[in-house]
């Protein structure tokens, strides 16, 4: 949280942040340059994100990643904190983990993303608010910008769906 602190200390301005913590099973280590698949690694290229998901199979089967009799990644819990600047505050406040202005959500070992969903919405009205504020503060704006911009709604969060 130090890195967080100092970030929205420094950027007083923020209307939102968010904090995703992955968290492993078990510490990784090293496979060493012993085992097939490290020679494999090194001699292969990058891939495609087409064809990354043509080899992502159940997305159920990612919690843990065994090749070799390896251990290279397995996965405990993927958490989402998300922070909002309230009406009247001066800035963020990420200490406050309750209530309005904080949302939490989890993508594994289950997914509840209800939380985050409202909160990410709200948190588009925050920057949506203030772009309208700096438009008609700025000189030479044709009303009719600043009345696009005040009608704008985003399109639905579509990413969760696409891989989940």
């Amino acid at each position: 949280m130090c890195k967080l602190h100092a970030y929205t200390d420094n950027n007083p301005t923020l209307l939102v942040i968010g904090k995703i913590l992955l968290k492993q099973a078990t510490p990784y280590h090293n496979p060493g340059l012993n085992g097939s698949i490290v020679k494999e690694l090194q001699s292969s290229g990058l891939l495609t994100e087409d064809e990354w998901r043509c080899h992502l199979g159940d997305m159920n089967d990612i919690a843990q990643v065994i090749v070799d009799g390896h251990t290279w990644f397995s996965l405990l819990s993927v958490k989402i904190h998300l922070w909002m600047q309230q009406p009247g505050d001066s800035k963020l406040d990420i200490d406050h983990q309750e209530g309005g202005g904080y949302a939490f959500g989890m993508l594994y070992p289950t997914i509840n993303l209800s939380d985050i969903d409202k909160a990410f919405w709200c948190g588009l009205d925050l920057v949506k608010e203030a772009a309208v504020l700096e438009l008609n503060q700025l000189a030479g704006v044709e009303q009719a910008m600043i009345h696009s911009m005040e009608d704008w709604i985003p399109l639905p969060v579509l990413w969760i769906k696409r891989y989940f």
